[in-house]
């Protein structure tokens, strides 16, 4: 739709008025102004705009207008020159574009919408998309995590769970002195990163490791101790079957 972001809300298809600003070359606060004006010299024009609040740039909340199509038309009116004639007609085929998507039943999921507004000018819209995307693709995982174990039994649990292998035991299996070469190789491979508290800990693809069995975490009995990741046999056959391929990922890379 050449870049124009449209949005639905309550049964409308609305435009803002900050981004017809931009691609029409003007200020928010001037496109705002004529919005008022509107309203105020015809009270009947008021249910085509609605006033909304967003954060600007420099972390500010700052004030635009949804408009509907009939809000548009009326606001662009005033709008001249071969360029605006250019960008008029781009929002009414993104009007109508939006409006039969709409009727056929293929309307914009929140995931298409996000991916588009990715590619917004406005770094609180790109922070935005990008933080609901993230939790649209891990809702499932973290479901799942939340179905499989109660939250108390598994604190009591898993933190301290026997039977576990360090990575040390596992990286000696493969000729190391320590785990530090093998927790590098596999955080070079994304499997694990280490968080803000010094723990090894799989990235979200690999949380599975967890849940299916490979791996767990061990706390200590010493004071203010972080728990720890440690592996299951399962894990350690795991590691050991996959390391020569990762080897060769870091270095084709």
């Amino acid at each position: 739709m050449n870049d124009i972001m449209l949005r639905k809300e309550n049964g409308q298809i609305l435009a803002s008025s900050r981004e017809v600003a931009e691609k029409f070359g003007k200020e928010n606060k001037h496109v705002n102004e004529s919005i008022k004006k509107l309203m105020v010299e015809n009270s009947t024009v008021k249910n085509m705009f609605v006033e909304s609040q967003y954060k600007s740039s420099r972390g500010r909340m700052e004030t635009e207008y949804l408009m509907n199509r009939d809000g548009f038309s009326l606001l662009a009116m005033g709008f001249t020159g071969k360029k605006a004639l250019e960008w008029k007609l781009k929002y009414i085929n993104a009007f109508n574009t939006m409006e039969e998507a709409l009727k056929s039943g293929t309307a914009l999921s929140e995931e298409e919408r996000l991916k588009l507004q990715l590619f917004s000018k406005d770094p609180s819209e790109v922070a935005y998309a990008h933080k609901r995307l993230v939790e649209i693709e891990t809702a499932p995982l973290v479901a799942e995590i939340e179905e499989q174990k109660p939250k108390v039994e598994y604190h009591d649990e898993v933190l301290n769970k026997d039977g576990l292998i360090t990575t040390t035991v596992v990286a000696k299996d493969l000729g190391y002195r320590s785990a530090q070469k093998l927790n590098e190789i596999m955080n070079l491979n994304h499997i694990i990163f280490k968080n803000q508290s010094g723990t090894w800990c799989p990235y979200a693809e690999y949380e599975w490791l967890i849940t299916e069995g490979y791996a767990d975490y061990q706390s200590y009995t010493a004071k203010n101790a972080t728990p720890c990741l440690k592996w299951t046999e399962k894990g350690r056959k795991w590691i050991i079957e996959n390391y020569d391929q990762w080897v060769k990922n870091i270095t084709a890379a």
